[in-house]
């Protein structure tokens, strides 16, 4: 009886949240870390001024956008290395992570040079001019570096998580978050003999303490004991069946990410041409709506790893379960989330107030306290499409969620440019609209969801 039970306690373990947590915590906590180093970014820069503020939004937008494309699809070594593990075919987690070196080496140094021909082009656009767009440029010029850094360390981070080897990817975020914290401050303000170079020195702090983690992952990714069990110091060989596996898969996620960051970045420069005291609003919501959503990428990608181990191993049963342990944790993240941000929402807005400019901060702070009370009404529906696009995208469904989230991102965004410039959208309509999306979304990927062809995909070949 007593052995029956014990046996009973450790199956229901698999698929289950005490399985999730271990491989979730890490990674969920490895993106809390980048979150705060963005934020401290922010923040630095919030005392200088509202134009350095804004700047490192859209700025910030436009360096995602370009990355997003490689690392959108190099995102899909973590599935494809779980499927493999799965599967019991553990040396071709080495060969997918090969893949994703050449596939850097290839893609990341064009998407960098057509950014940068681009940017001005873009700024201008929406008529951006003066401080503001002197400091979009400065500050995308130098952080768009990271393109090259983010790319490389996505393939080693998605190979750890794919292993189930999260830990690992929280230990280079904290070096990382370790360097760039005093290094920013530094840089940004002039402190310990450094040159003062304010918003620019914001963005290389970021470059340089990305270069940490990138050395930290790769030193752990031909240690002896990896190597032993997955190989990876052999010579790369190029797998024509693997690579058309990552980019079949991959690319519509990356493009998904792509799409949707240029969309959403339409939308930032719509909201931003309302006013500086809109502009500024704008960055600080977004900012705190970013410290709610990237400990939500993290969760996707731990329970899209441990999805992907259970469907590599034909054991439907227990990838549907590992599923729906990874929602609920999502939901019960939002929860808290919505909680805090109702309770303390002047407060949070308040961290960004120039201390020796209160008064011009007056008009920032009215439209940031309305649009963080309004965001709490998607933070259950961000939490369901980020978790279930995870899922879906980790079992292959990367073509649908793609035409979902673009077409309905970018109709969010013309429609609001329309209303915008016909004078009948106010910048809480902006975000009303913004919030519309999100709503729709988190619904229409729970119904993909359970209507359960997801579980039927396989990206590996076996």
């Amino acid at each position: 009886m007593i052995r029956a039970a014990v046996r009973h306690n450790f199956t229901q373990r698999f698929g289950s949240m005490r399985e999730l947590a271990p491989i979730a915590f890490p990674i969920v906590l490895s993106q809390a870390i980048d979150v705060l180093m963005i934020f401290c970014d922010r923040y630095f820069l919030s005392q200088i001024g509202k134009e350095p503020l804004a700047a490192t939004l859209s700025g910030g937008i436009l360096t995602f956008i370009i990355t997003s494309l490689v690392t959108g699809t190099l995102a899909q070594i973590n599935p494809l290395v779980a499927q493999y593990r799965g599967a019991s075919e553990e040396q071709k987690c080495v060969t997918v992570a090969q893949q994703g070196f050449a596939f850097t080496v290839v893609f990341a140094p064009a998407v960098f040079l057509l950014a940068h021909l681009a940017a001005p082009v873009l700024f201008a656009a929406f008529e951006h001019r003066g401080d503001l767009l002197e400091n979009e440029l400065a500050y995308f010029r130098i952080l768009s570096l990271t393109v090259f850094t983010s790319a490389l360390r996505q393939v080693f981070a998605n190979f750890f998580v794919g292993i189930g080897q999260t830990l690992m990817v929280t230990i280079a975020s904290l070096t990382a978050v370790a360097l760039n914290l005093p290094l920013a401050y530094a840089l940004t303000f002039g402190a310990w003999g450094l040159p003062r170079l304010e918003i620019s020195g914001t963005a290389w702090a970021t470059v340089i303490s990305g270069i940490l983690p990138l050395l930290i992952l790769a030193i752990r990714f031909f240690a002896y004991d990896v190597h032993a069990r997955y190989r990876t110091r052999r010579a790369f060989s190029f797998d024509a069946t693997i690579l058309r596996q990552l980019v079949r898969y991959g690319f519509p996620a990356g493009l998904e990410t792509f799409v949707n960051a240029g969309g959403f970045m339409f939308f930032t420069m719509v909201m931003y041409s309302f006013s500086a005291d809109v502009a500024a609003a704008t960055t600080i919501v977004l900012n705190w709506d970013m410290v709610s959503f990237l400990p939500l990428l993290g969760l996707s990608q731990s329970t899209s790893s441990l999805v992907g181990k259970y469907l590599g191993a034909r054991k439907k049963r227990l990838a549907l379960r590992s599923a729906w342990s990874g929602l609920k944790a999502g939901w019960m993240y939002a929860a808290l989330v919505t909680l805090v941000y109702l309770t303390l929402t002047r407060v949070l807005v308040m961290i960004f107030s120039p201390g020796d400019r209160q008064a011009d901060f007056s008009g920032t702070v009215e439209y940031a306290v309305i649009m963080l009370k309004v965001s709490c009404l998607y933070f259950f529906f961000d939490a369901t499409y980020s978790v279930l696009g995870g899922i879906l995208k980790g079992a292959g469904d990367t073509v649908w969620t793609m035409a979902v989230s673009n077409a309905l991102m970018w109709t969010m965004a013309a429609v609001t440019y329309y209303l915008k410039t016909k004078g009948m959208l106010s910048p809480i309509g902006g975000w009303l609209m913004l919030t519309g999306l999100i709503c729709v979304l988190g619904l229409l990927f729970f119904l993909r969801f359970y209507g359960k062809k997801w579980l039927h995909r396989l990206m590996i070949s076996t």
